[in-house]
Formats: C-alpha cells, structure tokens, sequence
C-alpha cells in the first residue's frame, strides 16, 4: 500500500530546504490526527488575516423595473431617481452636441466641404447622466 507523507512534513521540509521530501523516515511522519487536536468549534467572528474581524457585508437592493409597452423586465443595482436610470425609465438621452476645435476651422476654412468635417469632430453627451454617444471621428 502507498502510504504519502503528511502535508505538514513535506511544507517543512521544502520551507527549510532541506532534503528531498520523498525521501524520509517513515518513523517521524505521524498521522495529521495525532499531531493536531482540535476543540469543538465555537461561535468566533471571522478573522481576516490582519487580525482584526473582517467586514461584514451589507444586503445589497436591487430594484426591479417592468417596461409595459414591451414586457420586459430589468433587474438593477440603480435606484429609480439615478440620471443613467431616468434616461432609461424615459428611452431617450437629453443630447448635447459639441463641435471640436479642428472642425470648426476646417468648416470656415474650407466652406462648403469643410460643414461635414465639421459634422464628424463632433462630440454628442448626455447631459442628465453624461453617457457618451458619440465621440465623432477625431475623437
């Protein structure tokens, strides 16, 4: 029969480093059971490895919204009054269009062509919840 050495053995052993963990006298190694005696388990706080108790944590809220011209459902850590979630609630993002530097020049400069370089250095955000929904080309 196979008979492995015990863990704690072979941890001092390749901790110390001292000699091959599978060469060893069999006389030393003792079953764990023997080596450890335990207590019966008492309610203690949980320890983190610092010593002091670790934190518990707190039930998280999730809230549940029901679309009623679709029937779907949404499942979010968001509450109702959240600029992402009222964006959401009302489909639609109150834009705010900004025209970049570059583009600008490029529609004085180069009149009519430079209106469409213009469009694309445009930078489109919302502005109740600041999502980006469009950087424009240059961006």
């Amino acid at each position: 029969s196979d008979n492995p050495p015990a863990y704690e053995f072979v941890a001092a052993q390749t901790s110390n480093g001292g000699q091959d963990p599978l060469s060893f006298d069999k006389a030393e190694a003792k079953p764990i059971a023997q080596q450890t005696h335990q207590s019966p388990l008492t309610a203690l706080p949980v320890m983190s490895v610092h010593g002091r108790p670790a934190p518990t944590m707190q039930p998280t809220t999730v809230y549940h919204y029901h679309n009623p011209q679709t029937g779907d459902h949404l499942a979010s850590l968001l509450p109702p009054d959240h600029p992402e979630m009222v964006c959401l609630q009302q489909g639609s993002h109150d834009t705010q269009t900004r025209f970049g530097i570059l583009g600008l020049l490029a529609a004085v400069l180069w009149f009519p062509l430079g209106v469409g370089l213009c469009l694309l250095d445009r930078r489109v955000v919302c502005r109740r919840c600041g999502l980006l929904i469009d950087d424009g080309v240059c961006g």
